[in-house]
């Protein structure tokens, strides 16, 4: 899946995970979730993250390969307890749910991603879409406008900028 198609699927389940649940719709969790929904592509030297990480997305991919470790349950858990353990702050639950969302999204394309890695190097996929394609184009369209839509039906937007203020 190309970068804007993560960012905005992750953002549309972002929101149905806000308007469903607890969690506050700020400006801080909606960063949250764009930064976690790309960090896993840091395996990928040509990916959007990966051409801004100095280099390291070379060193990463090298000893691990792309949709390898990053890419792994295993890890985020890992990735999760660490960054909640530290702050549960909207930002950072948003964060580990971005990064969640990129592996489960992965997850459907025909590539697959290894899900319990390191114990287990097999690629699990529900093959649903490959990169680039008219499916994906459909994921990220139907995605936008169900974002839209929870958005405004649930006065999601209204949350988001009242975060933006500085008047407390």
């Amino acid at each position: 899946m190309r970068y804007h198609s993560h960012v905005m699927v992750s953002l549309c389940i972002g929101a149905a995970a806000a308007a469903y649940t607890h969690l506050p719709f700020t400006a801080s969790y909606t960063a949250g979730v764009v930064i976690g929904s790309l960090l896993p592509d840091i395996d990928e030297p040509k990916s959007y993250v990966g051409r801004r990480s100095f280099g390291m997305a070379n060193k990463v991919k090298e000893a691990f390969g792309h949709r390898g470790m990053t890419h792994s349950l295993v890890v985020w858990g890992a990735i999760a307890a660490i960054v909640i353990g530290e702050s549960s702050s909207p930002f950072s639950l948003g964060f580990v749910l971005g990064y969640l969302f990129h592996i489960l999204e992965d997850f459907l394309s025909v590539q697959g991603v290894p899900l319990l890695w390191p114990f287990q190097t097999k690629k699990y996929k529900l093959p649903l879409y490959r990169t680039g394609s008219i499916i994906e184009k459909l994921l990220f369209y139907s995605s936008f406008a169900l974002f839209i839509y929870i958005g405004t039906e649930h006065q999601l937007f209204y949350e988001w900028v009242k975060s933006l203020s500085f008047h407390r």
